[in-house]
């Protein structure tokens, strides 16, 4: 949710140094007030967008069983009809085989990968709670590290003569602003940048045309992701005019054909919060790693690092700050380790997230350099807005010394 300070009016890239990357706006005396006023969401309360695929495939199950014969059916002649009790104790038979086989599923669990042994079950008291989906989350996951291969990023600046990489980090920075002022859900922020980054993989642009980029690449993810997503005239408002309807209308079609209308991306936010449940983290320290991770978004050398990853990384460098910050100041209280179940890369972490710390450990002084210069960063919006006490001051927590970056590389 959005911090309460953050519903300040301002035209949308104006006031942050356009002219120094050329991108243009509108004046903002046309500008209207958002049509509609959103209320705090969580993303708790949404349902998995592959609970229907999960379903569809026990029913399909259940349909090919019920094909069989239940053991002590009786063989009938061909068109003859069965009686009221047979039929019921034919569905019993195929309701006890499937429960059978999901019995089985849970007992073989297979390990991620296969030698990792001494992991401990981190779903094993969801079982009773059917909003944790304990019976296939790790098929889930499985699946999304699977998915999001198909949802690659190149080094696509290089084929972008009119762009730059901090023409792309204004326009982050705008959408962290929009996402704030309009009081959308994480997963907006996430899957907006990554359609970005998509639709810019493959597809040339103009610098005049990437804030209307950015504005419909949200307006996409509002649709997908919110359960009350605005109307047109709020993303009009909040870019000072500097598109209009049929603009924005014929940009979202543009960016829908180039992602062949598959916008179920699997996000890195998707997978740090099921990633920081391997360690029992609470909601400030996952605020902490979402911090870390907010700020690889607005940095173009992590736009063709995978998601898995580049959680993974974020969640590392967050176990690491935290350990090192209560070090240095036990009096402080913005972020504690001593609730966690481990500080270092185990074989719980290593089992569910499918990596070992020599895959991702590289990209840990990259994400701590972010965390360095945030502060004095000219597009410093996410940092201004993990500075808030809504997202528990994280981002004053110090990054890493370069003797402590150098001992985990180690």
């Amino acid at each position: 949710s959005a911090a309460p300070n953050s519903k300040k009016k301002r035209a949308a890239l104006e006031n942050i140094s356009n002219s120094s990357v050329g991108l243009t706006t509108f004046a903002s005396e046309h500008a209207h007030k958002p049509a509609n006023a959103k209320s705090d969401q969580s993303s708790s309360n949404k349902k998995s967008r592959f609970g229907a695929s999960v379903f569809g495939s026990q029913r399909s199950g259940l349909k090919a069983s019920a094909a069989g014969r239940a053991p002590g059916d009786s063989v009938k002649k061909a068109g003859a009809k069965k009686t009221k009790e047979e039929e019921l104790r034919s569905d019993v038979a195929c309701i006890e085989q499937a429960t059978n086989e999901l019995d089985l599923q849970k007992e073989e669990r297979p390990s991620e990968p296969e030698h990792v042994t001494g992991w401990t079950d981190i779903d094993a008291g969801d079982d009773n709670d059917e909003f944790t989906a304990a019976d296939y989350v790790k098929q889930i996951f499985k699946y999304y590290r699977q998915r999001e291969l198909q949802f690659v990023v190149t080094d696509y600046l290089k084929e972008q003569p009119h762009l730059n990489k901090h023409m792309r980090s204004l326009l982050v920075d705008w959408m962290v602003e929009v996402q704030q002022q309009l009081e959308f859900n994480h997963e907006v922020l996430y899957l907006s940048v990554k359609l970005l980054d998509l639709y810019l993989n493959k597809r040339v642009i103009l610098k005049e045309k990437l804030q209307l980029l950015g504005g419909a690449a949200m307006f996409i993810a509002c649709k997908f992701e919110e359960r009350m997503p605005p109307i047109i005239d709020d993303f009009i408002f909040v870019s000072d005019n500097a598109y209009d309807r049929k603009e924005l209308i014929k940009m979202e079609i543009e960016i829908l054909k180039t992602v062949q209308f598959d916008i179920g991306v699997p996000l890195s936010y998707t997978f740090l919060r099921r990633y920081s449940k391997c360690i029992r983290a609470d909601m400030k320290f996952l605020t902490l790693a979402r911090y870390i991770l907010e700020l690889c978004l607005q940095d173009y050398q992590f736009a063709y690092v995978q998601d898995s990853v580049k959680a993974c990384a974020s969640l590392y460098l967050a176990m690491k700050m935290a350990v090192q910050f209560e070090s240095d100041n036990p009096a402080q209280e913005i972020v504690s380790s001593q609730h966690l179940t481990a500080t270092e890369w185990n074989e719980t972490l290593v089992y569910f997230t499918g990596a070992f710390l020599k895959q991702f450990v590289h990209l840990v002084p990259a994400m701590n350099q972010l965390v360095k210069v945030a502060p004095q960063s000219k597009y410093n919006t996410i940092y201004k807005k993990y500075s808030h006490q809504v997202f528990h001051e994280v981002a004053k927590v110090s990054c890493l010394t370069d003797a402590q970056l150098q001992h985990l590389i180690k």
